[in-house]
């Protein structure tokens, strides 16, 4: 029996994290435990504005200058935050979840590779799936001030179930939005 060899998905994976200072030097891993509590909490930003559609909370965690290789599309960061607004929007609720993060800072730059599932949750009675997405955002940072931003981003598609991308099928039927009265059509107005 032969051995199964690790798929082009695996295979694109390469781990990427940084020894932490020498134990003696507190001021250096005072600064190092800072650094990588900033770097990793700026997904859970991402996610919180994100699943609320708070896209300036999103917005934050970026660079001005970011650019964005997603999994469907690359670009400038506006570019990138007005696609995803709209594609959240088609959903009725998202959450997001993260899970292992890996992290390299080497002075003011550094990297941080977050591995996320994500629920894209149609409305009920919808006729489309609901989608379950798991990426790995790979993301180099940089220190700004005593923040740091995400100036590059690409996201690495692992699985998903459900269709992806979401067809598109125009308004949905569900659930229909009240339409405003048209005054003018109205013969009991005038």
């Amino acid at each position: 029996m032969t051995k199964p060899e690790r798929n082009e998905r695996r295979r694109a994976m390469q781990f990427r994290g940084g020894p932490p200072p020498e134990a003696a030097d507190t001021e250096a891993t005072v600064r190092w435990l800072r650094d990588r509590a900033l770097i990793k909490d700026l997904y859970a930003r991402y996610a919180y504005g994100i699943d609320s559609v708070d896209m300036e909370l999103v917005r934050s965690v970026f660079h001005p200058a970011c650019v964005v290789v997603g999994t469907l599309e690359e670009g400038s960061l506006d570019d990138y935050l007005e696609g995803i607004e709209h594609g959240v929007l088609m959903y009725d609720a998202t959450m997001h979840f993260k899970g292992n993060q890996y992290v390299e800072i080497n002075g003011d730059n550094g990297f941080v590779e977050t591995w996320v599932i994500g629920y894209h949750m149609e409305a009920a009675g919808s006729p489309i799936d609901s989608l379950v997405l798991a990426l790995r955002y790979q993301d180099e940072v940089v220190r700004i001030g005593d923040d740091w931003k995400i100036i590059r981003r690409e996201a690495a598609e692992q699985w998903h179930t459900g269709p992806f991308p979401r067809p598109f099928i125009g308004e949905p039927p569900y659930p229909r939005r009240p339409r405003d009265p048209d005054p003018a059509g109205d013969p009991s107005s005038g």
